[in-house]
């Protein structure tokens, strides 16, 4: 008979918004192993500790106010340990403010672009998925929609499929999931 995996936590500062998305799609505490992409980028912070930017971050880094508890197996404790530097605390927290910000981005710019008006939609994301105004601001999030979303207002009649598409399009673009070639082949097409 062999024994169960114990599971092992690592608890890691981020800024309030990444840690309610990291809530919603991994659970609390947050567990990587349905999500291939981010348990690999997890592994690969645990496995190998960066510190070249530790002397620029100060010990307790001001916006990172809330802390996640990550679960990791029995062998990823074992093997990799338990501890992320300075620099991959920074680097963790980047990735997935990158993640939420793509998803707000999409949802605000496919409500928006339906008609619906730009406070109306910021609303709609931050009640519909529980970002409060202590979690993910509304100033915050209109600043950076304003700065890095796609606008398009959609005409019902003639290109609601075209809109929705580019603005998805522009989301997998920054992603990186699709490159520019491919963008100007849709739009000429």
């Amino acid at each position: 008979m062999t024994k169960p995996q114990q599971k092992f936590t690592v608890s890691i500062p981020v800024k309030p918004y990444v840690k309610r998305f990291l809530d919603i799609n991994y659970g609390a505490p947050a567990d990587f192993s349905q999500s291939p992409a981010s348990h690999k980028f997890f592994q690969g912070l645990l496995r190998k500790p960066n510190s070249t930017n530790d002397k620029k971050y100060p010990d307790s880094i001001c916006s990172y106010t809330e802390v996640v508890e990550v679960i990791i197996s029995e062998h990823d404790f074992y093997r990799y340990g338990w501890e992320l530097t300075k620099t991959n605390i920074v680097a963790f927290g980047k990735y997935f403010e990158d993640k939420a910000k793509v998803m707000m981005r999409t949802v605000v710019g496919v409500n928006h672009g339906l008609g619906i008006p730009i406070n109306k939609s910021i609303e709609r994301f931050q009640e519909r998925f529980r970002f409060d105004e202590d979690v993910w601001r509304y100033e915050a999030i209109k600043k950076d929609f304003y700065r890095n979303g796609q606008v398009e207002i959609v005409d019902f009649d003639k290109e609601i499929f075209h809109k929705i598409e580019k603005i998805i399009l522009r989301n997998l673009y920054d992603l990186g999931t699709v490159s520019k070639q491919l963008i100007k082949e849709y739009e000429t097409a």
